[in-house]
């Protein structure tokens, strides 16, 4: 699973630069999208016509995708902010 593992990698970079407070509903959004994208490709992948979501969400559950996380909470970007 070398390509899941690259995608995990991906993910973390990716909310580690956008994760600051203020963004959370965008990478929410960024968490759906690359869901439904993951689930198409496996999908266009099968021989039988597709992936359904029940089957999804046992794939999901045995490769769990990195979620959205805040690396910048308001706290902390409070006290770094310059008036």
């Amino acid at each position: 699973m070398y390509r899941f593992g690259k995608l995990n990698r991906v993910l973390r970079g990716h909310y580690t630069y956008y994760g600051i407070a203020g963004n959370f509903r965008a990478l929410q959004n960024v968490d759906r999208a690359v869901e439904r994208y993951w689930r198409k490709m496996l999908s266009s992948r099968s021989r039988s016509g597709g992936v359904t979501w029940e089957a999804f969400q046992k794939i999901k559950k045995r490769f769990p995708l990195m979620r959205s996380k805040l690396h910048l909470p308001y706290q902390a970007l409070q006290a770094i902010a310059v008036l």
